[in-house]
């Protein structure tokens, strides 16, 4: 296996932290660089922009609201674009409008293969499109910051609460196969959950990511100002680390749409991702001056981005003929508004600074 021979060559004991790197981002073996397609239905999960065509079109109609109130066509920041789905529905949605809204889109996507789909799909956009594996916020135009799911997938420290202290729990090559291991943890992994103001109980599992404030910090740093609306899965630290509800963390694995607790299986062919700790982002907007606007459920944020009007505008509404295009539709916007499903787990995190800032808020916290 492709996993041993990279880890013996680091003395056959990693981090759980350098596995998780490994399984996902190996430029030749991780998940993201040989799946074809590892989201839909035909690949291992859903992510919104990828499960429904109605969640770009209610973003471009969210960013052509944006410039209109601003006066100023903005510039948009799609962080983990993949394979520019999400850039590809909302230049769609915009049609002959994106010249008028957008300045411009930059898509940042660390898979050398999932960057060369995009490029081929975005190729004759109506509007300049950048392409790139480097993080780059700054901006002569209003940023709009979109980050889907990419702060779940990436790579964090898992941790267990012992009698004898905090133990960081590692992967080792042993017999041919893998199997977990313990040490000491770090101190700045004890330091994390004392800032946190965190007391794991006994036996408790959990998983840590200190990169994540330090990245947000500094793309909003380099943005300056404008929007940020980060899509994930996440609790705040009270709730992510409370051991009623997580006992073993929150740390599982997607294939084919199945989840599951064997983190070691199949490096490379399945996907791994953890809950997001939303004080830590919210720690990093506090450091760079950012405020929050919200936090609140996938399904609300639609609303208030008004998915409502485009499907009116799209001829789907209330009073449209209920043939086999408008059940399609509505079976598709169902998908994202399910309180049963993404329409509540998934949350959005919307953070601002400047004059986007406020007219963002007065957009998406308005009376509904």
């Amino acid at each position: 296996m492709w996993i041993l021979r990279e880890i013996r060559q680091r003395g056959g004991v990693v981090g759980f932290h350098d596995f998780m790197e490994l399984a996902l981002y190996h430029s030749e073996h991780g998940y993201y660089a040989s799946k074809k397609y590892p989201w839909g239905r035909d690949g291992d999960y859903l992510t919104a922009p990828t499960a429904s065509g109605w969640y770009g079109a209610t973003w471009a109609g969210f960013l052509t609201d944006l410039a209109a109130r601003a006066g100023a066509r903005c510039r948009l920041f799609d962080l983990a674009a993949g394979d520019g789905s999400f850039v590809a529905s909302v230049l769609d949605g915009l049609g002959e409008r994106a010249v008028d809204v957008l300045a411009g889109v930059t898509a940042v996507e660390r898979s050398t293969a999932l960057r060369a789909r995009a490029g081929a799909r975005l190729a004759d956009a109506a509007v300049g499109v950048e392409i790139t594996a480097i993080v780059e916020a700054r901006s002569a135009d209003p940023a709009v910051i979109h980050a889907s799911e990419l702060y779940d997938a990436m790579p964090v420290h898992r941790v267990e609460q012992t009698p004898e202290g905090l133990m960081e729990l590692v992967v080792a090559v042993e017999a041919g196969g893998l199997e977990w291991r313990r040490r000491a943890a770090d101190p700045e992994l004890i330091r994390y959950f004392d800032e946190h103001g965190v007391q794991l109980a006994d036996g408790q599992i959990a998983e840590v990511n200190p990169a994540a404030e330090q990245f947000h910090r500094e793309m909003l740093e380099e943005a300056g100002e404008g929007i940020v609306l980060v899509l994930d899965y996440g609790y705040d630290a009270a709730s992510l680390y409370n051991p009623r509800g997580r006992r073993h963390g929150s740390l599982v694995s997607y294939r084919r749409h199945r989840v599951g607790r064997d983190l070691l299986d199949s490096p490379g062919e399945q996907d791994l991702t953890a809950h997001v700790n939303w004080d830590d982002l919210r720690r990093a907007a506090a450091d760079c001056l950012w405020e929050e606007i919200a936090l609140m459920p996938l399904a609300e944020f639609l609303v208030r981005a008004g998915i409502g009007e485009r499907v009116d505008e799209a001829g789907y509404g209330m009073e449209a003929e209920l043939d086999a295009d408008t059940v399609t539709a509505r079976q598709e916007i169902k998908r994202l508004l399910d309180p049963e499903g993404m329409g509540s787990d998934l949350k959005v995190l919307i953070q601002g600074r400047g004059e986007l800032g406020r007219i963002a808020k007065e957009i998406l916290c308005e009376p509904l």
